[in-house]
């Protein structure tokens, strides 16, 4: 009892480390990328000084995710985020943007999403006063801020009128009617009913075997995924986020040649922890399945960078499936012979 406790616990602690990194990861990726085409929730700030008034997408979404995350999430990846964006798309850093975002992702954290809060009317009003006092708060540190370092640069009507009052009147168009409705939305489709998804297609495991699996919670809706295709599938996404960032940022080009080495190399620890459970010899955790798929994910996205050296990936990619499969045939034949020495022993 007292190690089953243990092992519940490691992986109660798992989860919560690795689902605020994730969530983390998550709202930083999102945040660059739909910036990218655009722009950030500064680029309308830095790139016109003029009254100029734009629907803000990237401010909407952000400010989405921030209410269903929280405050600390909100503001460590509102600060990254930004700060990433101002690294790879202007090429110079305005830290009072970075702290802008932080804050505003903070404050919109603090009235966080709980399931089935919007199912009152009255929540989805409230979430809307909110917004509007957050909005003042926002336009007032923007002239607070502009105040204390550009002073020199703008007039105090420009920075009340042209960045102060222009982030409300977009903060109004883009958020203030949108995000209440989004939020009650997201709790009537996500969380009127408590719903499992587990699927043998998305688990590759049976409900008896539910420890090698994931899940991820949206309202009070679960969606069971398979620990180390999880752990793949992150690990290319987040493989191909960061080759896009230096890419970017330092305007260079992944190397072909380390990308075959890392293929190479990366598979390994998936293949032995893999192997050695279906050789029966040990039996794999919830971290080390997330741990090696992360890093075979890293490997996948590498391939992409390697069409210099294509029979030899082509080479690759067929000997670590043979050694796949032979594993595949010496684990079934091992569980025979195991299965046919328990009927021999009941036999006897």
């Amino acid at each position: 009892m007292i190690e089953e406790a243990n092992g519940n616990e490691q992986r109660t602690l798992l989860r919560t480390v690795f689902l605020n990194i994730l969530i983390n990861i998550f709202i930083i990726m999102t945040y660059v990328y739909i910036s990218d085409p655009f722009g950030s929730i500064s680029t309308n700030f830095i790139k016109s000084q003029d009254f100029e008034i734009e629907f803000g997408v990237t401010l909407l979404i952000f400010t989405f995710l921030s209410f269903l995350a929280g405050s600390y999430h909100g503001f460590i990846a509102g600060f990254l985020g930004e700060l990433l964006f101002q690294l790879a798309f202007y090429h110079e850093l305005y830290l009072e943007w970075c702290l802008i975002v932080a804050i505003l992702g903070f404050l919109c954290g603090i009235y966080k999403y709980k399931p089935l809060k919007y199912q009152e009317g009255m929540k989805t009003y409230y979430t809307f006063i909110i917004l509007i006092a957050i909005s003042f708060l926002i336009t007032g540190i923007i002239i607070l801020f502009y105040y204390i370092f550009h002073h020199n640069e703008f007039s105090n009507e420009t920075i009340i009128l042209n960045f102060g009052f222009k982030f409300f009147i977009q903060s109004l168009l883009s958020i203030m009617f949108i995000i209440p409705l989004l939020l009650a939305l997201y709790d009537r489709i996500l969380a009127k009913d408590e719903k499992f998804i587990y699927n043998m297609l998305l688990t590759h495991h049976p409900v008896s075997a539910s420890d090698h699996t994931f899940y991820f919670k949206f309202g009070r809706t679960r969606i069971y995924l398979c620990s180390r295709c999880s752990g793949v599938i992150l690990g290319g996404i987040i493989a191909l986020f960061s080759t896009y960032l230096i890419e970017n940022i330092f305007n260079a080009q992944f190397s072909p040649e380390l990308a075959v080495i890392l293929c190479i190399v990366l598979p390994i620890p998936g293949i032995i922890d893999w192997g050695t459970q279906r050789l029966l010899l040990r039996k794999s955790t919830t971290t080390s399945r997330l741990f090696t798929g992360f890093i075979i994910g890293n490997a996948l996205h590498f391939i992409s960078l390697t069409e210099k050296y294509y029979f030899f990936i082509l080479f690759l990619i067929m000997f670590y499936f043979s050694i796949f499969f032979l594993l595949v045939y010496l684990g079934h034949k091992k569980e025979l012979k195991l299965l046919k020495a328990e009927a021999d022993g009941f036999s006897s």
